[in-house]
Protein backbone atom coordinates (compact mmCIF):
# COMPACT_ATOMS: atom_id res chain seq x y z
CA UNK A 1 0.00 0.00 0.00
CA UNK A 2 1.32 3.45 -0.92
CA UNK A 3 2.34 5.72 1.95
CA UNK A 4 2.52 9.49 2.14
CA UNK A 5 5.10 10.97 -0.22
CA UNK A 6 8.25 11.84 1.74
CA UNK A 7 9.82 15.28 1.59
CA UNK A 8 12.32 15.16 -1.26
CA UNK A 9 15.09 17.49 -2.46
CA UNK A 10 15.93 18.78 1.01
CA UNK A 11 19.01 20.64 -0.24
CA UNK A 12 17.00 22.50 -2.88
CA UNK A 13 14.24 23.27 -0.38
CA UNK A 14 16.78 24.81 1.99
CA UNK A 15 18.25 26.90 -0.83
CA UNK A 16 14.84 28.25 -1.90
CA UNK A 17 13.99 29.05 1.73
CA UNK A 18 17.22 30.99 2.10
CA UNK A 19 16.62 32.98 -1.08
CA UNK A 20 12.98 33.74 -0.37
CA UNK A 21 13.68 34.71 3.23
CA UNK A 22 16.07 37.31 1.83
CA UNK A 23 13.32 38.79 -0.33
CA UNK A 24 14.41 37.13 -3.60
CA UNK A 25 11.96 35.74 -6.15
CA UNK A 26 12.73 32.24 -7.45
CA UNK A 27 11.74 30.66 -10.78
CA UNK A 28 11.71 26.86 -10.95
CA UNK A 29 11.32 24.95 -14.18
CA UNK A 30 11.17 21.32 -15.20
CA UNK A 31 9.21 19.00 -17.43
CA UNK A 32 5.86 17.67 -16.23
CA UNK A 33 6.04 14.85 -13.70
CA UNK A 34 9.52 15.77 -12.52
CA UNK A 35 7.98 16.68 -9.15
CA UNK A 36 7.40 20.46 -9.27
CA UNK A 37 4.05 20.27 -7.48
CA UNK A 38 5.31 18.05 -4.61
CA UNK A 39 8.29 20.41 -4.29
CA UNK A 40 6.12 23.50 -3.89
CA UNK A 41 3.74 21.69 -1.55
CA UNK A 42 6.73 20.65 0.56
CA UNK A 43 7.79 24.31 0.82
CA UNK A 44 4.32 25.09 2.19
CA UNK A 45 4.32 22.19 4.70
CA UNK A 46 4.17 23.15 8.42
CA UNK A 47 7.76 22.18 9.26
CA UNK A 48 9.13 24.17 6.35
CA UNK A 49 6.84 27.10 7.14
CA UNK A 50 8.37 27.23 10.61
CA UNK A 51 11.92 26.96 9.26
CA UNK A 52 11.19 29.69 6.70
CA UNK A 53 10.13 32.07 9.50
CA UNK A 54 13.25 31.28 11.50
CA UNK A 55 15.46 32.13 8.53
CA UNK A 56 13.50 35.31 7.76
CA UNK A 57 13.71 36.44 11.38
CA UNK A 58 10.03 37.40 11.45
CA UNK A 59 6.64 35.69 11.01
CA UNK A 60 6.49 34.22 7.52
CA UNK A 61 4.09 32.22 5.38
CA UNK A 62 4.36 30.26 2.16
CA UNK A 63 1.01 30.21 0.33
CA UNK A 64 0.59 27.40 -2.20
CA UNK A 65 -1.40 28.63 -5.22
CA UNK A 66 -2.55 25.96 -7.68
CA UNK A 67 -3.07 27.91 -10.90
CA UNK A 68 -5.09 25.00 -12.32
CA UNK A 69 -7.87 26.29 -10.03
CA UNK A 70 -8.12 29.54 -11.99
CA UNK A 71 -11.73 29.94 -13.09
CA UNK A 72 -10.85 31.97 -16.19
CA UNK A 73 -7.54 32.75 -17.89
CA UNK A 74 -7.49 36.46 -17.12
CA UNK A 75 -6.08 38.91 -14.60
CA UNK A 76 -9.30 38.70 -12.59
CA UNK A 77 -9.16 34.90 -12.56
CA UNK A 78 -5.54 34.99 -11.41
CA UNK A 79 -6.17 37.58 -8.68
CA UNK A 80 -9.15 35.58 -7.42
CA UNK A 81 -7.31 32.27 -7.03
CA UNK A 82 -4.39 33.95 -5.23
CA UNK A 83 -6.60 35.68 -2.65
CA UNK A 84 -8.77 32.56 -2.31
CA UNK A 85 -5.62 30.54 -1.52
CA UNK A 86 -4.49 33.20 0.96
CA UNK A 87 -7.87 33.10 2.73
CA UNK A 88 -7.83 29.30 2.90
CA UNK A 89 -4.40 29.47 4.50
CA UNK A 90 -5.03 32.06 7.17
CA UNK A 91 -8.53 30.72 8.00
CA UNK A 92 -6.96 27.36 8.85
CA UNK A 93 -6.63 27.26 12.67
CA UNK A 94 -3.56 25.02 12.36
CA UNK A 95 -1.48 27.55 10.39
CA UNK A 96 -0.03 30.56 12.23
CA UNK A 97 -0.02 33.50 12.42
CA UNK A 98 -3.61 34.00 13.57
CA UNK A 99 -5.29 37.01 11.86
CA UNK A 100 -7.66 39.41 13.58
CA UNK A 101 -11.36 39.26 12.84
CA UNK A 102 -11.04 42.68 11.24
CA UNK A 103 -8.35 41.53 8.80
CA UNK A 104 -10.29 38.40 7.88
CA UNK A 105 -13.39 40.48 7.20
CA UNK A 106 -11.38 42.92 5.09
CA UNK A 107 -9.77 40.12 3.03
CA UNK A 108 -13.16 38.56 2.33
CA UNK A 109 -14.37 41.95 1.14
CA UNK A 110 -11.34 42.29 -1.14
CA UNK A 111 -12.08 38.83 -2.57
CA UNK A 112 -15.68 39.82 -3.18
CA UNK A 113 -14.58 42.98 -5.04
CA UNK A 114 -12.30 40.91 -7.27
CA UNK A 115 -15.11 38.53 -8.25
CA UNK A 116 -17.89 41.09 -8.68
CA UNK A 117 -16.30 44.42 -9.61
CA UNK A 118 -14.70 45.84 -12.76
CA UNK A 119 -11.14 45.01 -13.77
CA UNK A 120 -9.50 48.12 -12.28
CA UNK A 121 -11.23 47.40 -8.96
CA UNK A 122 -9.99 43.79 -9.02
CA UNK A 123 -6.41 44.96 -9.42
CA UNK A 124 -6.70 47.44 -6.55
CA UNK A 125 -8.39 44.90 -4.26
CA UNK A 126 -5.67 42.34 -5.03
CA UNK A 127 -2.87 44.78 -4.19
CA UNK A 128 -4.57 45.92 -0.99
CA UNK A 129 -5.22 42.36 0.16
CA UNK A 130 -1.56 41.37 -0.11
CA UNK A 131 -0.22 44.63 1.31
CA UNK A 132 -2.62 44.54 4.28
CA UNK A 133 -1.71 40.93 5.03
CA UNK A 134 2.02 41.67 5.05
CA UNK A 135 1.68 44.86 7.11
CA UNK A 136 -0.94 43.89 9.67
CA UNK A 137 0.61 40.50 10.38
CA UNK A 138 4.16 41.86 10.08
CA UNK A 139 5.19 38.88 7.99
CA UNK A 140 7.07 37.87 4.89
CA UNK A 141 4.61 36.40 2.42
CA UNK A 142 5.76 33.90 -0.19
CA UNK A 143 3.36 33.10 -3.04
CA UNK A 144 4.08 29.73 -4.64
CA UNK A 145 2.59 29.75 -8.16
CA UNK A 146 2.26 26.12 -9.26
CA UNK A 147 1.25 25.19 -12.84
CA UNK A 148 1.99 28.80 -13.79
CA UNK A 149 2.58 28.21 -17.54
CA UNK A 150 -0.92 28.71 -18.94
CA UNK A 151 -2.00 31.66 -16.82
CA UNK A 152 1.38 33.36 -17.30
CA UNK A 153 1.04 33.11 -21.08
CA UNK A 154 -2.49 34.56 -20.86
CA UNK A 155 -1.76 37.52 -18.56
CA UNK A 156 -1.48 40.94 -20.18
CA UNK A 157 1.69 42.98 -19.76
CA UNK A 158 -0.08 45.47 -17.50
CA UNK A 159 -0.96 42.65 -15.07
CA UNK A 160 2.67 41.55 -14.95
CA UNK A 161 3.70 45.19 -14.41
CA UNK A 162 1.27 45.33 -11.51
CA UNK A 163 2.89 42.26 -9.94
CA UNK A 164 6.28 43.90 -10.39
CA UNK A 165 5.09 47.20 -8.86
CA UNK A 166 3.53 45.36 -5.92
CA UNK A 167 6.80 43.54 -5.23
CA UNK A 168 8.77 46.81 -5.47
CA UNK A 169 6.35 48.47 -3.02
CA UNK A 170 6.43 45.71 -0.40
CA UNK A 171 10.17 45.04 -0.84
CA UNK A 172 11.27 41.89 1.01
CA UNK A 173 7.82 41.36 2.58
CA UNK A 174 6.41 39.80 -0.59
CA UNK A 175 8.15 37.24 -2.82
CA UNK A 176 7.09 35.05 -5.72
CA UNK A 177 8.09 31.47 -6.52
CA UNK A 178 6.98 30.20 -9.93
CA UNK A 179 6.94 26.68 -11.35
CA UNK A 180 6.84 26.28 -15.13
CA UNK A 181 7.82 23.64 -17.67
CA UNK A 182 10.38 25.90 -19.33
CA UNK A 183 12.41 28.79 -18.05
CA UNK A 184 10.20 31.73 -17.18
CA UNK A 185 11.99 33.89 -19.74
CA UNK A 186 10.99 31.39 -22.47
CA UNK A 187 7.43 30.68 -21.34
CA UNK A 188 5.67 33.59 -23.10
CA UNK A 189 7.78 33.50 -26.24
CA UNK A 190 8.54 37.21 -25.92
CA UNK A 191 11.78 37.20 -23.95
CA UNK A 192 12.43 39.41 -20.95
CA UNK A 193 9.87 41.67 -19.28
CA UNK A 194 9.87 43.64 -16.05
CA UNK A 195 8.22 40.80 -14.17
CA UNK A 196 10.88 38.30 -15.28
CA UNK A 197 13.58 40.71 -14.14
CA UNK A 198 12.50 40.02 -10.55
CA UNK A 199 13.79 36.45 -10.85
CA UNK A 200 17.54 36.67 -10.57
CA UNK A 201 17.45 33.18 -9.05
CA UNK A 202 16.25 30.42 -11.35
CA UNK A 203 17.03 26.74 -11.53
CA UNK A 204 15.91 23.49 -13.11
CA UNK A 205 14.36 21.03 -10.70
CA UNK A 206 16.21 18.23 -12.47
CA UNK A 207 16.32 14.56 -11.56
CA UNK A 208 16.11 12.97 -8.12
CA UNK A 209 19.24 11.58 -6.53
CA UNK A 210 19.30 7.86 -5.72
CA UNK A 211 18.26 8.31 -2.09
CA UNK A 212 15.19 10.38 -2.98
CA UNK A 213 14.37 8.06 -5.89
CA UNK A 214 14.39 5.07 -3.53
CA UNK A 215 12.10 6.99 -1.15
CA UNK A 216 9.59 7.53 -4.00
CA UNK A 217 9.58 3.78 -4.74
CA UNK A 218 8.87 3.00 -1.08
CA UNK A 219 6.11 5.61 -0.91
CA UNK A 220 4.43 3.89 -3.89
CA UNK A 221 4.33 0.58 -2.05
CA UNK A 222 7.70 -0.59 -3.31
CA UNK A 223 8.92 -1.72 0.12
CA UNK A 224 7.48 -5.12 -0.85
CA UNK A 225 9.74 -5.41 -3.92
CA UNK A 226 13.00 -7.32 -4.00
CA UNK A 227 16.30 -5.44 -4.03
CA UNK A 228 17.10 -6.50 -7.64
CA UNK A 229 13.71 -5.18 -8.78
CA UNK A 230 14.25 -1.86 -6.99
CA UNK A 231 17.70 -1.56 -8.59
CA UNK A 232 16.17 -2.23 -12.01
CA UNK A 233 13.54 0.48 -11.46
CA UNK A 234 16.21 2.96 -10.37
CA UNK A 235 18.27 2.24 -13.47
CA UNK A 236 15.35 2.43 -15.89
CA UNK A 237 13.81 5.59 -14.36
CA UNK A 238 17.07 7.53 -14.04
CA UNK A 239 15.69 9.70 -11.21
CA UNK A 240 12.58 10.88 -13.11
CA UNK A 241 9.73 11.28 -10.62
CA UNK A 242 6.93 10.15 -12.95
CA UNK A 243 8.81 7.14 -14.32
CA UNK A 244 9.65 5.97 -10.80
CA UNK A 245 5.95 5.86 -9.96
CA UNK A 246 4.92 4.18 -13.22
CA UNK A 247 7.62 1.50 -13.02
CA UNK A 248 6.92 0.79 -9.35
CA UNK A 249 3.24 0.26 -10.09
CA UNK A 250 4.18 -1.99 -13.01
CA UNK A 251 6.47 -4.09 -10.79
CA UNK A 252 3.78 -4.46 -8.13
CA UNK A 253 1.54 -6.18 -10.68
CA UNK A 254 3.91 -9.17 -10.57
CA UNK A 255 3.42 -10.51 -7.02
CA UNK A 256 5.29 -13.77 -7.53
CA UNK A 257 8.88 -12.73 -8.13
CA UNK A 258 10.06 -9.49 -9.61
CA UNK A 259 9.58 -8.68 -13.29
CA UNK A 260 12.59 -8.50 -15.57
CA UNK A 261 13.73 -5.36 -17.39
CA UNK A 262 11.89 -6.37 -20.56
CA UNK A 263 8.53 -6.57 -18.81
CA UNK A 264 9.02 -3.24 -17.09
CA UNK A 265 10.20 -1.55 -20.29
CA UNK A 266 7.15 -2.78 -22.19
CA UNK A 267 4.67 -1.68 -19.52
CA UNK A 268 1.97 0.55 -20.98
CA UNK A 269 2.12 3.01 -18.07
CA UNK A 270 5.88 3.45 -18.38
CA UNK A 271 5.61 3.94 -22.15
CA UNK A 272 2.83 6.49 -21.63
CA UNK A 273 5.07 8.40 -19.21
CA UNK A 274 7.84 8.50 -21.83
CA UNK A 275 5.37 9.72 -24.44
CA UNK A 276 4.23 12.48 -22.07
CA UNK A 277 7.82 13.71 -21.75
CA UNK A 278 8.42 13.46 -25.50
CA UNK A 279 5.31 15.42 -26.41
CA UNK A 280 6.44 18.39 -24.28
CA UNK A 281 9.62 18.80 -26.29
CA UNK A 282 10.16 21.11 -29.24
CA UNK A 283 11.17 19.52 -32.58
CA UNK A 284 14.78 20.70 -32.19
CA UNK A 285 14.95 19.09 -28.73
CA UNK A 286 13.52 15.84 -30.06
CA UNK A 287 16.07 15.92 -32.89
CA UNK A 288 18.88 16.50 -30.37
CA UNK A 289 17.89 13.45 -28.36
CA UNK A 290 17.55 11.37 -31.52
CA UNK A 291 21.07 12.41 -32.54
CA UNK A 292 22.38 11.42 -29.12
CA UNK A 293 21.19 7.83 -29.52
CA UNK A 294 22.34 7.70 -33.15
CA UNK A 295 25.86 7.62 -34.55
CA UNK A 296 28.49 9.32 -32.33
CA UNK A 297 29.42 11.70 -35.11
CA UNK A 298 25.83 13.03 -35.07
CA UNK A 299 25.97 14.08 -31.42
CA UNK A 300 24.21 17.42 -30.72
CA UNK A 301 26.17 20.67 -30.63
CA UNK A 302 27.26 21.91 -27.16
CA UNK A 303 24.52 24.62 -26.88
CA UNK A 304 21.86 22.00 -27.71
CA UNK A 305 23.31 19.63 -25.12
CA UNK A 306 23.21 22.39 -22.51
CA UNK A 307 19.51 22.97 -23.15
CA UNK A 308 18.81 19.24 -22.84
CA UNK A 309 20.82 19.12 -19.60
CA UNK A 310 18.77 22.03 -18.24
CA UNK A 311 15.59 20.02 -18.89
CA UNK A 312 17.05 17.05 -17.01
CA UNK A 313 17.07 14.89 -20.15
CA UNK A 314 20.83 14.54 -20.58
CA UNK A 315 23.39 13.64 -17.94
CA UNK A 316 27.16 13.37 -18.16
CA UNK A 317 28.59 9.91 -17.57
CA UNK A 318 31.97 8.20 -17.94
CA UNK A 319 31.40 7.77 -21.68
CA UNK A 320 30.17 11.35 -22.19
CA UNK A 321 26.67 12.87 -22.39
CA UNK A 322 23.81 10.38 -22.42
CA UNK A 323 20.03 10.31 -22.08
CA UNK A 324 19.07 10.21 -18.40
CA UNK A 325 17.52 6.71 -18.38
CA UNK A 326 17.80 3.45 -20.29
CA UNK A 327 14.03 3.31 -20.65
CA UNK A 328 13.71 6.76 -22.21
CA UNK A 329 16.74 6.16 -24.43
CA UNK A 330 14.99 3.11 -25.89
CA UNK A 331 11.86 5.17 -26.38
CA UNK A 332 13.85 7.82 -28.29
CA UNK A 333 15.33 5.12 -30.55
CA UNK A 334 11.84 3.89 -31.41
CA UNK A 335 10.60 7.41 -32.07
CA UNK A 336 13.59 8.00 -34.34
CA UNK A 337 12.54 4.99 -36.39
CA UNK A 338 9.06 6.36 -37.07
CA UNK A 339 8.40 7.16 -40.72
CA UNK A 340 8.81 10.53 -42.36
CA UNK A 341 6.05 11.97 -44.51
CA UNK A 342 7.44 10.36 -47.67
CA UNK A 343 8.44 7.03 -46.10
CA UNK A 344 7.12 3.72 -47.35
CA UNK A 345 6.10 0.78 -45.21
CA UNK A 346 4.09 -0.01 -42.10
CA UNK A 347 5.31 1.11 -38.66
CA UNK A 348 3.71 0.34 -35.30
CA UNK A 349 4.46 2.84 -32.54
CA UNK A 350 3.94 0.80 -29.37
CA UNK A 351 4.49 3.81 -27.13
CA UNK A 352 1.67 5.86 -28.64
CA UNK A 353 -0.44 2.87 -29.73
CA UNK A 354 -0.47 4.21 -33.29
CA UNK A 355 0.06 2.71 -36.73
CA UNK A 356 1.66 4.51 -39.68
CA UNK A 357 1.42 3.48 -43.32
CA UNK A 358 3.58 5.24 -45.93
CA UNK A 359 4.20 8.12 -43.50
CA UNK A 360 0.51 8.71 -42.69
CA UNK A 361 -1.12 7.84 -39.39
CA UNK A 362 -3.91 5.29 -39.62
CA UNK A 363 -7.34 6.05 -38.17
CA UNK A 364 -7.97 4.68 -34.71
CA UNK A 365 -7.94 0.89 -34.55
CA UNK A 366 -10.07 -1.26 -32.30
CA UNK A 367 -8.32 -3.29 -29.61
CA UNK A 368 -8.49 -6.52 -31.66
CA UNK A 369 -7.32 -4.74 -34.82
CA UNK A 370 -4.36 -3.23 -33.00
CA UNK A 371 -3.39 -6.57 -31.44
CA UNK A 372 -3.42 -8.19 -34.89
CA UNK A 373 -1.47 -5.31 -36.42
CA UNK A 374 1.14 -5.51 -33.66
CA UNK A 375 1.54 -9.27 -34.08
CA UNK A 376 1.91 -9.04 -37.86
CA UNK A 377 4.40 -6.17 -37.51
CA UNK A 378 6.50 -8.13 -35.04
CA UNK A 379 6.58 -11.00 -37.57
CA UNK A 380 6.78 -8.89 -40.73
CA UNK A 381 7.91 -10.76 -43.86
CA UNK A 382 7.16 -14.06 -42.09
CA UNK A 383 4.09 -16.27 -42.17
CA UNK A 384 1.69 -15.79 -39.27
CA UNK A 385 -0.61 -18.79 -38.86
CA UNK A 386 -4.26 -18.54 -37.97
CA UNK A 387 -3.66 -20.45 -34.72
CA UNK A 388 -1.03 -17.92 -33.66
CA UNK A 389 -3.42 -15.07 -34.51
CA UNK A 390 -6.16 -16.57 -32.34
CA UNK A 391 -3.78 -17.28 -29.45
CA UNK A 392 -2.29 -13.75 -29.50
CA UNK A 393 -5.35 -11.67 -30.36
CA UNK A 394 -8.14 -13.50 -28.53
CA UNK A 395 -6.21 -15.77 -26.13
CA UNK A 396 -5.29 -19.43 -26.00
CA UNK A 397 -8.66 -20.43 -24.51
CA UNK A 398 -10.32 -19.34 -27.79
CA UNK A 399 -8.36 -21.71 -30.08
CA UNK A 400 -11.38 -23.97 -30.62
CA UNK A 401 -13.93 -21.17 -30.57
CA UNK A 402 -12.73 -18.68 -33.23
CA UNK A 403 -13.34 -19.97 -36.76
CA UNK A 404 -11.69 -18.96 -40.04
CA UNK A 405 -14.56 -16.65 -40.98
CA UNK A 406 -14.09 -14.60 -37.82
CA UNK A 407 -10.35 -14.28 -38.46
CA UNK A 408 -10.96 -13.30 -42.08
CA UNK A 409 -13.46 -10.66 -41.00
CA UNK A 410 -10.92 -9.11 -38.60
CA UNK A 411 -8.23 -9.15 -41.31
CA UNK A 412 -10.68 -7.52 -43.73
CA UNK A 413 -11.46 -4.70 -41.27
CA UNK A 414 -7.76 -4.09 -40.71
CA UNK A 415 -7.08 -4.05 -44.46
CA UNK A 416 -9.79 -1.46 -44.93
CA UNK A 417 -7.86 0.87 -42.61
CA UNK A 418 -4.28 0.34 -43.75
CA UNK A 419 -4.60 -0.37 -47.47
CA UNK A 420 -5.47 2.29 -50.08
CA UNK A 421 -7.15 -0.44 -52.12
CA UNK A 422 -8.17 -3.26 -49.76
CA UNK A 423 -9.17 -5.48 -52.69
CA UNK A 424 -5.56 -5.29 -53.99
CA UNK A 425 -3.48 -5.27 -50.76
CA UNK A 426 0.14 -4.16 -50.90
CA UNK A 427 1.14 -4.98 -47.30
CA UNK A 428 -1.29 -7.33 -45.55
CA UNK A 429 -1.05 -10.41 -47.75
CA UNK A 430 -2.98 -13.69 -47.61
CA UNK A 431 -1.00 -16.91 -47.74
CA UNK A 432 -3.84 -19.08 -48.99
CA UNK A 433 -4.66 -21.99 -46.68
CA UNK A 434 -1.76 -21.09 -44.35
CA UNK A 435 -2.25 -17.64 -42.80
CA UNK A 436 -1.14 -14.06 -43.38
CA UNK A 437 2.02 -12.02 -43.82
CA UNK A 438 2.80 -8.33 -43.43
CA UNK A 439 5.29 -7.24 -46.06
CA UNK A 440 7.92 -4.67 -45.05
CA UNK A 441 7.82 -3.18 -48.58
CA UNK A 442 4.79 -2.60 -50.79
CA UNK A 443 4.04 -5.53 -53.08
CA UNK A 444 2.78 -4.62 -56.55
CA UNK A 445 0.92 -7.27 -58.52
CA UNK A 446 2.23 -7.88 -62.02
CA UNK A 447 -0.41 -7.22 -64.69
Amino acid sequence: MASELPTLRQTQIAEVQRLVAGGNCVAIHGLSNTGKSPFLRALAAPDNQKRFGEIAGRPAAMIYVDCNRVVELSATGFYEVVIRSLLEFIEDPHTPPEPSAELLSQLREYHNRITTGPAFQASLAFNNALADTCNRLNLTLGLLFDEFDEIYAALEDRTLLNLRALKDHTRDRLVYVTATVRRLVDSRGRGDNEFVELFSDAFSLGLLDEQDAAAVIISQGGDALTNPTVETILRLAGGHFGLLGALTQAALRFPHGGPDSRRLTSDAGARAECLKVWNQLRPDEQAGLAALVGAPEESPAPPDLDRLRALGLVVDGPAGPAIFSDLFAGFVRRQSALPSANAQGVVVDDDAGEVWVDGARVTVLTDLEYKLMRLLHQRRDRLTTKDLIVETVWGGEYLDRVDDARIEKLVSRLRAKIEPEPASPRYLLTQRGRGYKLSSVPVVEEG
